[in-house]
């Protein structure tokens, strides 16, 4: 300063580092509001809707894969096990503008009729006894699931729509790392006020960082989140530009429904019988067909080989023999080629057994009265 002690002098000394505080606490400031107006716009542009208009109690008349359900918007949104999934978010009411719609003016789901009812029973059971005091989570269906591997006829669709989108555990700001504090000693009595002050300073400018620094954090997470919503909810919501009608066919007198992009993923065989047989089907068991339908669902959402092949594996060997004659009619592999971890290739039968041809005979095909000759070998 040299030697000039006047006020206007000391004021031009601090201008620089208080002109620096301002600025760190005015950054982050203007970080958040921009994290905050990209995720406005972000919504704006995948067409969210405001969710203060839905409520709890609403009721929504569904059509999930064809058959109808009359349902509690709270029971797909609320509830331990619920909340923060895929489920929740497609009814939270932030979607519901973009929700399709059948001509009954049903929110269509493409989802596997009986896997939906699988779980929303687990939710009713869930609200049942929470309301006798009881303490219980629907994520009892995913600890269920992995218990087998997701091996379960449902178990994909327990795993795609209850798994948390959101893995972030708080939206609380961190602590500031113990206060700053600025050193008095030896200075002259009459600069005690002026330390006080800068201390003051420097402490409050540590706490403000501090606490914006959470609130960029949670701004950010919530970005993220977001994204991550917006990439969950997108193949259950009508396109933004385009068309991806509802399509269905009449198996026995039931309907089973899907989209056109799940057809479009069906081999031609089953695709005609909703493309040019507009007749309904009699002979075939509807279990049979909705099955083969949810294979391509799957397949559509990039499911794995293993994810596919349970959605064709029955619950006997009678019930599998019926469903391997009609799924050969319609084209449809009921054996899936799938890789372990090691890279081999195996193929997998709906009893989940896996084989894999070593060496391939030569010859003709033996016939179904002929017995032949198989050499098992253990894999370690």
């Amino acid at each position: 300063m040299d030697g000039d002690f006047s006020v206007p002098a000391m004021q031009l000394q601090l201008q620089g580092p208080l002109t620096a505080i301002s600025d760190a606490i005015g950054n982050p400031h203007g970080q958040i509001r921009q994290a905050d107006d990209d995720a406005h716009r972000e919504r704006q542009k995948h067409g969210a809707s405001d969710p203060s208009s839905a409520s709890p109690d609403d009721e929504l008349m569904l059509s999930v894969g064809g058959v109808e359900w009359h349902v509690s918007r709270k029971h797909l949104t609320e509830g331990d096990g619920v909340e923060g999934t895929l489920l929740a978010a497609l009814f939270s009411g932030c979607w519901d503008g973009r929700l399709r719609k059948d001509d009954k003016q049903r929110v269509f789901v493409d989802v596997c009729p009986e896997a939906f009812k699988a779980i929303h029973k687990a939710i009713l059971d869930a609200v049942t006894l929470r309301s006798a005091g009881k303490t219980v989570s629907v994520g009892h269906l995913l600890g269920e699931a992995t218990k087998r591997d997701y091996r379960g006829s449902h178990d994909f669709w327990v795993k795609l729509l209850l798994s948390p989108l959101d893995k972030a555990a708080s939206d609380a700001p961190p602590r500031a790392d113990g206060e700053p504090s600025i050193s008095a000693t030896d200075s002259p009595a009459e600069s005690d006020d002026t330390v006080k002050t800068v201390e003051a300073i420097v402490k409050a400018f540590a706490a403000e960082r501090a606490r914006l620094k959470g609130l960029l954090a949670s701004a950010r997470r919530r970005y993220t989140n977001l994204d991550n919503e917006i990439k969950a909810v997108t193949p259950f919501l009508a396109p933004l530009s385009g068309e991806d009608p509802i399509r269905s066919v009449r198996v026995c007198g039931h309907a089973i429904a899907t989209t056109q992009s799940t057809v479009d993923e069906m081999n031609d065989k089953l695709k005609h019988r909703f493309d040019m047989w507009p007749r309904p089907v009699e002979v075939v068991q509807p279990d049979h067909i909705g099955h083969m339908v949810d294979h391509y669902r799957r397949k559509r959402l990039g499911a794995s080989a293993a994810d596919m092949a349970a959605s064709l594996t029955m619950a006997s060997a009678t019930e599998q023999a019926a469903l391997n004659i009609n799924a050969a009619m319609y084209g449809v592999e009921t054996d899936i080629v799938i890789s372990d971890t090691s890279g081999d290739v195996f193929t997998q039968m709906p009893s989940r057994v896996r084989y894999k041809i070593v060496q391939q005979g030569g010859g003709p095909k033996p016939t179904r009265d002929q017995r032949i000759k198989v050499r098992l070998a253990s894999v370690a």
